[in-house]
């Protein structure tokens, strides 16, 4: 038990380290762009990165995630994994390019950036999820920050100096994924793991029946994530997209926060699958996870306003009104997405869609019908209420081969005292000591579970 909890801490720390200067960098530059863009503009960027993030797992095969997976099992053979997932996933890499140089000669602007942006995305979590799989962590995380660093450097270049605004925006995306794949071909030594020879029909055929059903999951997740984004577009316009790209820059900070631990995760789940104690681990660690999100939520609420004051130009300052609802958001997405793992470990991926499809349905149900009454801040509804949907059905479903016991007390009462923060920041913002009570109070109770489940992990 300490074994799993020690590299499990071990690797969350790992990936801190080289994804935590991704994170800074990547937050800290929202400044800049809210300075040089419009509203209308951060919107069209926003829109691109998220029809990027749409079409990667379908444009894939999502065979990636079968080429992490696979990795895992000390009993397969690396170089057939990476050669049969760089196969499919070079067919979709001449897909994207051709697609997008084809669409843009129509006219349709800026598609040259999501072909080039979305084959080199492709490569890219091809490689990132073969050095996962392969346990090599560092690796992993150092490519994040190539990334990064690239991205902050060609923007400077681009937007600063030359002021290409937001084609220099979108020409830092294919710049910066472009380096972070050649550092990972050359630094992991990737050529060494292809061999033509070992592609096979049956062993990709394996890894598609896998990969495959996530297929429509990672849709539904997208529509469930971001659908309400189109929707602000047609009802609100780009200008309140642009609102809702920065607010959700707050709740990215939390969610990229949760991603350290979660790819950590997704490693020690596989081994954790095979202790007699499972349901134990999951359920500390199920606990642990959504207590702390909402603490963090709180922490971020508090402090919103005079950060946002600071955080982005004035005008984007109303952003702050939204953030809120979309932390919430945020906790339940990535309760949804802890859950998720579940299914990958279990090999039982058709699940995700069927849990999916229904956060998807009350999302935009939800999201047709508010957005047009409450602008933005139906979006933010909307979304909460679809993940937690998800988060539902997924513990639910779960529950058939791993009993996750969640304490619905002690998260009763962190979500009381989110809720508590949230009405002093939009009523009476300068109660500050009652927001500092707050805080202590929601920190004792957690404080509280970490010493019982302690006792508990000591147990087994």
């Amino acid at each position: 038990m300490k074994h799993l909890f020690r590299k499990l801490a071990g690797d969350t720390l790992i990936f801190a380290i080289g994804n935590g200067a991704t994170l800074l960098i990547s937050f800290f530059m929202v400044p800049i762009y809210t300075s040089i863009l419009s509203a209308s503009a951060f919107g069209v960027s926003d829109l691109i990165n998220t029809t990027v993030n749409m079409l990667l797992p379908v444009v894939s095969l999502n065979i990636f995630t079968a080429v992490f997976r696979w990795g895992l099992d000390k009993e397969k053979n690396k170089n057939e994994i990476f050669s049969n997932g760089s196969v499919l996933t070079g067919f979709g890499f001449m897909i994207s390019i051709l697609s997008g140089i084809v669409i843009y000669s129509m006219g349709i602007k800026y598609w040259w950036t999501v072909g080039f942006y979305l084959a080199l995305m492709l490569v890219l979590n091809h490689f990132q999820n073969f050095a996962r799989g392969m346990d090599r962590i560092r690796l992993y995380a150092m490519s994040g920050v190539v990334v990064s660093v690239v991205n902050v450097l060609s923007n400077i270049v681009l937007m600063i100096i030359y002021k290409h605004g937001l084609d220099g925006y979108l020409l830092s995306l294919v710049i910066s994924n472009f380096c972070g794949v050649i550092f990972l071909f050359f630094a992991g030594e990737f050529w060494k793991f292809w061999d033509k020879n070992l592609v096979s029909k049956s062993g990709i055929k394996e890894m598609l029946v896998y990969s495959m059903p996530m297929i429509p999951n990672n849709f539904t997740w997208w529509l469930t994530n971001d659908a309400s984004r189109l929707i602000i577009l047609a009802f609100v316009g780009p200008a309140g997209n642009g609102y809702f790209a920065i607010a959700n820059k707050i709740p990215s900070l939390l969610s990229t926060a949760f991603a350290l631990f979660q790819n950590a995760w997704q490693i020690s789940a596989v081994e954790t699958a095979k202790h007699k104690s499972v349901s134990k681990i999951y359920s500390i660690t199920f606990n642990v996870t959504l207590n702390l999100l909402l603490l963090g939520s709180g922490v971020m609420v508090s402090i919103i306003k005079i950060f946002m004051h600071y955080y982005v130009s004035s005008s984007f300052f109303k952003a702050w009104e939204f953030v809120p609802i979309l932390l919430l958001t945020a906790v339940f997405s990535n309760v949804s997405a802890f859950l998720g793992t579940t299914y990958l470990v279990a090999k039982k991926t058709k699940g995700l869609f069927k849990t999916t499809i229904w956060g998807t349905i009350i999302n935009i149900a939800l999201s047709l019908a508010l957005i047009p009454l409450l602008g933005v801040h139906g979006a933010g509804i909307s979304g909460a209420v679809g993940f937690l949907a998800v988060s539902i059905i997924r513990l639910k479903q779960t529950s058939k081969w791993i009993n996750i016991r969640v304490k619905w007390g002690t998260s009763a009462l962190m979500l009381l005292g989110y809720a508590s923060l949230t009405s002093i920041v939009y009523l009476n913002d300068a109660l500050i000591f009652a927001k500092i009570i707050i805080i202590l109070l929601m920190a004792v109770v957690f404080a509280t579970y970490l010493k019982s489940a302690k006792k508990i992990s000591n147990s087994i």
